[in-house]
């Protein structure tokens, strides 16, 4: 993945994989089966088969514990790229997961070349460095189709836990300067209770979530704009532009005119 993507998407064939590390990521992941399958881990072990979708909500842990022969379609995307959030209708299947569903979602077989064509698609656009407007509006198309599915799969949920609620106020408000603190009154519960759960579910402090949804905002805006370093390091809630500095080049390995100039020659 090219991780700066707001909107990312690509195709792999993996022979094999087996007790993958549980990992939990900043964007919203969707992936759709061709072939072969895979168990995965997550609140609960479910097997994924071909003509499935897999929602993976930002912020959720989970794993591929076992799978053999996988053609698998995926795409990535960062909540700000739609303009989304969960209370919306086309991200209401990430909050069916959220809530304890399933992430798997069986397509009709009259909906798969559909889906099918959708991911090419995006794909296609990526290569051709197109609008993003066009691929905010495939993966719309995507996440209607995800909804259809989930009306035709059994849906069961369960108590939306803390740490969810906290990855989804931090998704928000990552860019407003907020601390521990600001999530755990959010969510009205103790900073050091609040950073146990998350650190111990997601593998990550809710400082290093926070950090880390700031800066791949700021990876977006270096590569696709030419505001200024320091505007974006400002913008973006940092009140000392030395740290934000600090901080990228600590996350890439390079300060953010190394990295832009980088991007700029791509």
């Amino acid at each position: 993945m090219n991780s700066y993507l707001p909107i990312d998407s690509g195709f792999a064939h993996i022979d094999e994989v087996h007790n993958e590390d549980h990992h939990a990521h900043e964007e919203y992941v969707i992936t759709l089966m061709l072939a072969g399958y895979v168990t995965f881990k997550g609140e609960q072990n479910v097997n994924i088969k071909p003509g499935m979708l897999t929602l993976v909500p930002s912020g959720m842990a989970h794993a591929l514990i076992q799978g053999k022969n996988m053609q698998v379609h995926w795409l990535s995307f960062a909540p700000y790229a739609l303009r989304l959030d969960e209370n919306h209708e086309l991200m209401r299947p990430f909050a069916q997961v959220r809530q304890g569903a399933l992430p798997i979602f069986k397509l009709s077989p009259q909906r798969l070349d559909y889906v099918i064509n959708l991911f090419t698609e995006i794909q296609h656009e990526l290569m051709a460095g197109k609008s993003s407007k066009v691929l905010e509006s495939l993966v719309c198309l995507i996440l209607n189709e995800a909804g259809k599915a989930s009306k035709l799969t059994q849906v069961d949920f369960g108590a939306e836990t803390k740490v969810s609620k906290a990855i989804q106020y931090i998704q928000s408000h990552s860019c407003e300067g907020i601390s521990l603190k600001d999530v755990a009154a959010a969510l009205h519960t103790s900073p050091a209770h609040l950073a146990t759960q998350v650190k111990q579910s997601t593998g990550y402090t809710v400082g290093q979530w926070i950090t880390r949804h700031r800066l791949k905002r700021a990876m977006d805006l270096l590569a696709n704009t030419d505001e200024k370093i320091e505007q974006i390091g400002l913008n973006l809630g940092w009140q000392d532009v030395t740290h934000f500095i600090r901080q990228f080049k600590k996350f890439t390995q390079q300060t953010p005119a190394a990295w832009r100039r980088e991007q700029k020659r791509k």
